[in-house]
């Protein structure tokens, strides 16, 4: 009965977002070094795969409380930068309240921030500089040396397959250039800002 429900709830979710979107491209459509394939072996969408691998439940509940966990259902291909639940967990508590306070504003902002149009593969996002979110600001990578990172924030896991695109674990919450948290006391040790806005 609550999968039916949570069905029904993507599947209206998704026909509103085809609704408002209309036949308009995302940002970032015509990028190079972007695949527009879906990954082999993934016959689950990301927002399914994010559910069942457990990894990721704090950003599952993130996108649930931000009422875009159905963008992970659409057709895509979407490349969603996924912070583990460690990475959540290192964030200070003041900062997620004021997060989660504001949960079609700056959470939404925020986790939008972690989703790029395309199917961006490891080896696609090592041979760019920038990545265009669906956020609408670019994230910055750095793939000197044997790590990839995105703003900061490690590919810890790549190339995780969802029939809708590709999953790359990250090890940091990435904040966009136009997110404005409250100063507090504690030192976010695993938040990233995006410095190239």
């Amino acid at each position: 009965m609550r999968t039916d429900y949570a069905l029904c709830i993507t599947a209206l979710a998704i026909g509103a977002a085809v609704l408002i979107c209309g036949c308009t491209g995302l940002p970032g459509d015509g990028d190079q070094n972007r695949t527009n394939e879906t990954p082999v072996g993934g016959s689950l969408t990301a927002d399914e795969v994010l559910v069942r691998d457990g990894n990721f439940s704090a950003f599952v509940r993130a996108l649930d409380a931000a009422g875009i966990k159905g963008t992970l259902a659409g057709s895509g291909p979407y490349t969603v930068f996924a912070p583990t639940d460690e990475a959540f967990d290192l964030i200070p508590e003041t900062m997620m309240e004021e997060l989660f306070d504001d949960p079609k504003g700056n959470l939404a902002e925020t986790l939008l921030y972690h989703m790029a149009p395309g199917g961006y593969a490891a080896s696609d996002i090592a041979a760019n500089e920038t990545i265009p979110t669906v956020q609408g600001n670019t994230i910055t990578v750095d793939a000197a040396g044997e790590s990839v990172t995105v703003n900061g924030a490690r590919v810890i896991r790549a190339d995780i397959p969802a029939a809708n695109g590709v999953i790359h674990a990250i090890d940091a919450v990435m904040i966009p250039p136009d997110v404005t948290l409250s100063p507090t006391n504690e030192t976010p040790t695993n938040v990233t800002a995006n410095t190239t806005g």
